[in-house]
């Protein structure tokens, strides 16, 4: 029998973990507070505790998601500040490492409808200010200067060193590509071979 008491007192943060499989199996049309609320072994008054709404936890969801995938690619790019080169080949990696390690937050963020699409015009990529793709375009900025590349050409490159790393990233996740040593080896070498 559910209950209104959440003897674990981590109702918040299940409901958070299980509304996200839960959105990644149905959508946000099969999504409920009444089914979430169930998966966590809870009355269906329980979850408003903490949610106002359905929105309000998917929301949440989202801002848990995206804040997670943040704080690992600046964590990769805040240890070598001083070598672009390095830090870039690291954040590559980090960017792998978490779509290969989180397949639920892959989905999430990816293989469903983007809501703060990156919009290309005038040579220039326009985003959301502090998202992951900020993180990962000013590392890539950062980079390219160093080398001297041309202003005009900044957003083809990150394009297509977003591109790498996030196809990279589906292949292992989704098992297309099996390597029979550390995956990470594979893809610093195809980093690499791309900052040549």
């Amino acid at each position: 029998m559910a209950k209104d008491n959440y003897h674990h007192g981590t109702l918040k943060e299940d409901m958070i973990r299980n509304g996200l499989q839960l959105l990644n199996k149905e959508g946000f049309e099969g999504f409920s507070l009444r089914k979430v609320a169930s998966m966590c072994g809870v009355s269906h008054t329980a979850p408003y505790k903490h949610f106002k709404d359905k929105e309000d936890l998917i929301s949440s969801i989202a801002l848990e998601v995206w804040e997670a995938f943040s704080a690992s690619l600046l964590e990769s790019t805040e240890k070598y500040p001083d070598n672009p080169k390095i830090q870039i080949l690291e954040m590559g990696k980090s960017y792998v490492k978490f779509m290969v390690e989180n397949p639920e937050y892959l989905k999430f963020m990816f293989l469903t409808e983007h809501k703060y699409p990156i919009f290309i015009s005038n040579n220039e990529l326009h985003h959301l200010d502090g998202s992951p793709f900020y993180i990962f375009k000013k590392c890539c900025e950062n980079y390219l200067s160093s080398i001297s590349t041309k202003k005009d050409m900044y957003y083809l490159d990150t394009m297509s060193m977003w591109s790498l790393v996030h196809g990279i990233a589906l292949l292992i996740a989704n098992k297309v590509i099996e390597y029979d040593g550390d995956y990470l080896e594979i893809v610093e070498k195809m980093i690499n071979e791309k900052l040549k």
